[in-house]
């Protein structure tokens, strides 16, 4: 009897052989995911409002807006303002080159009543591109998502499912940098959202 053979006839044997199984079973499927998250994906979102344009000019406009908005309300007048896609889309480009973010191509489609944000994320292995829906609340001190659907690469969703409270939270964490001064209710409308703000 060969040595091979001998090992794996012994309880040893069998523990290794075991093991081995499990981690195929494992390995496999985390290389599929893995290798469908970096293939295809959702394409860019469909602007509510024409096309979107991405640039310092549309980031700077956004903050122009906001400054307005905050010192309106600082002076303990409710006041509201009126963001585009590409205001919007260009300023969260900016915060994320800013954090230093591993996200390019953000695109921020507004629709009635949710909006939606494609892009692509880079990890060590490769770019994945990815699509996450839902609304924002702007009343607690700190934005706070609430997610309607993800999608990432070609990963189906029911693969996907158990993922998504891990890419929430790592959504979620990055906004929780930023501070809310006052208390915001955004209305959306297709290619738009509203900021109503109150002191």
């Amino acid at each position: 009897m060969g040595l091979l053979a001998f090992l794996f006839k012994t309880p040893l044997g069998i523990i290794i052989s075991a093991f081995s199984g499990v981690i195929g079973l494992v390995l496999v499927p985390v290389v599929v995911v893995g290798a469908l998250a970096f293939t295809g994906g959702p394409a860019p979102c469909t602007p509510g409002g024409g096309s979107i344009e991405i640039s310092d000019t549309q980031a700077q406009s956004f903050d122009t807006k906001w400054d307005e908005l905050d010192g309106a309300l600082d002076g303990g007048r409710p006041s509201s303002i009126t963001l585009t896609e590409s205001e919007v889309s260009s300023r969260a480009n900016k915060y994320i080159d800013d954090k230093g973010g591993d996200v390019d191509d953000v695109r921020v489609c507004i629709h009635d009543g949710s909006g939606e944000v494609t892009g692509s994320v880079n990890v060590f292995v490769g770019s994945g591109k990815f699509r996450v829906s839902g609304t924002v609340d702007l009343n607690g001190g700190r934005p706070v998502v609430n997610f309607q659907d993800i999608e990432l690469g070609n990963v189906p969703s029911f693969v996907l499912g158990p993922l998504e409270s891990a890419v929430e939270d790592a959504i979620q964490e990055l906004l929780d940098d930023i501070t809310l001064d006052h208390t915001y209710a955004p209305v959306l409308s297709e290619g738009q959202a509203q900021i109503n703000g109150t002191p």
